[in-house]
């Protein structure tokens, strides 16, 4: 027997429709995963292009060149006139804009091009923004004539500059590349001016598009998909996917559960750095999950009574790097692996309760709580404890 014959829930990012992310097995739709997101979204579909997904539809994005199902907290864009650089929102000297020249990361003809027509050129949006609170401001630039390119990010209230002012021009080149820039303002926040053009020196051109700055509650501390904006601020909602009534895939006394996934990077000291996957039963007491802890990676597992089979980290893992991570579970014989390696097992004999009916991305089956925000290869679900080849085969890289 195979893996594949012996898989009883396996989903990838494969087939969908708005609500639904479908599972290769079973095929009879028992076990296909619902999604939920209240707004609209973005993903890069298989051609490269960034487009705009229906609400619930799952983001099945193509960034890294392998479709992999994106799963994002919510997140608001602050920054107005996204595509617009030539909108009054954007103050500009010795800056002229050409609008709609080239062809955008969206695949229409949007883009601006920017022309700075002394070495002292600047043009930048001033935005309020919360004290001592953390940003991720973005763009996509693509070359033109300029050889070289200045940001800054300059807080007008007496914070000063927030980050280290410096050029993106070395990030670019004749593909449109996404600039991201993460930062802290100081004590006193309020109005900041963001420059992606700052006195670089030099004249000549550069396209821009697609301006994002977002504040996380999740401490996520990175860009998140493209959200486009014109006169206000535009918030994407959260993504959940859930799957309940599929106790008969699985095991009521032993199992396997896998997940091939990268997390986002999201801080380190306060619970919301917490992600967390796997299955449960309706009562949210029998636990088989794997999931981020702070910045190390966990398998574990807990019988109805709330006590712990399995608590183990992972070597340490890149933010943003796919793993292959499984949690086997049976009385006295429970493992957690990682990346082709067994981390920990445990001989705990507590019965296994029978109850478990559901997968989700979430700790506890709580909404929001903990909740995974990443992207996934695969999810799988076994209703027998795998063999150590087998999980050896089943996680390795």
């Amino acid at each position: 027997m195979t893996l594949l014959d012996d898989v009883k829930l396996l989903t990838t990012p494969n087939s969908y429709k708005a609500g639904t992310l479908y599972s290769i097995k079973p095929d009879d739709g028992s076990c296909d995963l619902d999604i939920t997101r209240s707004t609209t979204a973005t993903r890069v579909n298989p051609s490269g292009v960034i487009e705009t997904v229906a609400i619930n539809q799952p983001q099945i994005d193509y960034s890294d060149g392998c479709g992999c199902f994106l799963v994002e907290p919510i997140s608001t864009n602050l920054h107005l006139y996204s595509e617009e650089l030539d909108n009054a929102a954007y103050t500009k000297s010795d800056v002229d804009v050409t609008a709609n020249a080239i062809t955008s990361p969206d695949g229409t003809t949007n883009a601006d091009e920017c022309e700075t027509v002394s070495n002292f050129a600047q043009m930048y949006q001033q935005i309020s923004l919360a004290a001592s609170t953390t940003y991720t401001w973005s763009f996509y630039a693509k070359k033109g004539t300029m050889t070289d390119v200045g940001q800054q990010i300059f807080n007008m209230n007496g914070d000063g500059e927030y980050g280290t002012p410096g050029k993106y021009y070395s990030q670019i080149g004749s593909d449109w590349t996404r600039v991201s820039f993460t930062f802290t303002t100081g004590s006193n926040g309020g109005n900041t001016r963001f420059y992606p053009i700052n006195a670089s020196g030099v004249t000549g051109t550069i396209y821009l598009w697609g301006f994002q700055l977002e504040q996380h509650t999740t401490n996520l501390n990175m860009e998140t998909s493209y959200i486009p904006t014109t006169s206000g601020s535009v918030t994407r909602n959260p993504s959940e996917f859930i799957k309940t009534g599929v106790s008969s895939v699985i095991g009521s006394s032993e199992g396997v559960y896998f997940a091939e996934i990268a997390y986002f990077h999201n801080g380190t000291s306060t619970p919301s750095t917490q992600s967390i996957l796997g299955i449960n039963d309706s009562n949210n007491d029998a636990l088989y999950q794997i999931g981020k802890w702070g910045t190390s990676f966990l398998g574990f597992s807990r019988d109805s009574a709330g006590d712990g089979v399995i608590f183990s980290m992972s070597p340490a893992i890149t933010s943003g790097s796919f793993a292959k991570l499984a949690i086997k579970y049976k009385a006295g014989d429970h493992a957690y692996w990682c990346n082709g390696v067994e981390i920990t097992t445990s001989t705990n004999a507590t019965a296994i309760p029978a109850t478990q009916d559901r997968v989700i991305g979430s700790f506890k089956g709580l909404n929001n709580f903990w909740s995974f925000y990443g992207k996934i290869r695969s999810i799988q679900v076994y209703n027998t404890a795998l063999s150590d080849p087998q999980l050896t085969d089943l996680t390795t890289l």
